[in-house]
């Protein structure tokens, strides 16, 4: 999955709600065949490495609000890697 993630990826560039943090916030917002997806909000840190926190999402049309789901707890933050994971979960849930 990790290299077919970008055709799933429905918005691209700086979070909007996050302009004014400190450091330039990237957001990435997934869509899923099966009616959720995911936002990820970069968290840089100089030095260290790259975080990023999730929220998984339910479409609804164009729309979309935070979701439940098992497997997922909104906010985690973490590394790319375990994210890829993450979003794995979300991508193998059920048509809602």
């Amino acid at each position: 999955m990790d290299e077919d993630l970008e055709r799933f990826r429905v918005d691209v560039g700086y979070c909007r709600s996050c302009l004014g943090m400190q450091g330039g916030r990237e957001q990435r917002v997934y869509r899923f065949p099966n009616g959720y997806g995911a936002s990820l909000i970069s968290a840089p840190r100089l030095g260290g490495p790259e975080r990023w926190t999730i929220m998984a999402l339910r479409f609804d049309g164009d729309d979309y609000e935070t979701a439940d789901l098992p497997g997922i707890e909104n906010g985690t933050k973490a590394d790319m890697s375990a994210l890829l994971k993450l979003l794995k979960v979300i991508f193998s849930q059920p048509h809602f």
